[in-house]
């Protein structure tokens, strides 16, 4: 579930996003607004589950990307 921007993004600050990976999909995800506002509520909103769905993916799909995302640790 990795690509090069992936691979970038976890070693640097990188904004690269392929539109067909998934990892860059759940990567795009888990810098948003949904997901931080999951994350903050520790529920899952109806607009996030439909993102989730929209793009098949989980919650915790983009809780992994979001962690090996160097940007989180800018801003956890």
């Amino acid at each position: 579930m990795t690509c090069i921007d992936c691979t970038k993004s976890a070693q640097r600050l990188w904004h690269g996003f392929h539109v067909g990976c998934k990892g860059c999909q759940a990567r795009a995800i888990g810098r948003g607004p949904l997901f931080h506002e999951s994350r903050s509520s520790g529920r899952i909103s109806s607009a996030y589950r439909a993102l989730l769905v929209q793009f098949g993916l989980t919650h915790e799909q983009v809780k992994a990307a979001h962690k090996a995302d160097a940007l989180s640790e800018v801003h956890p």
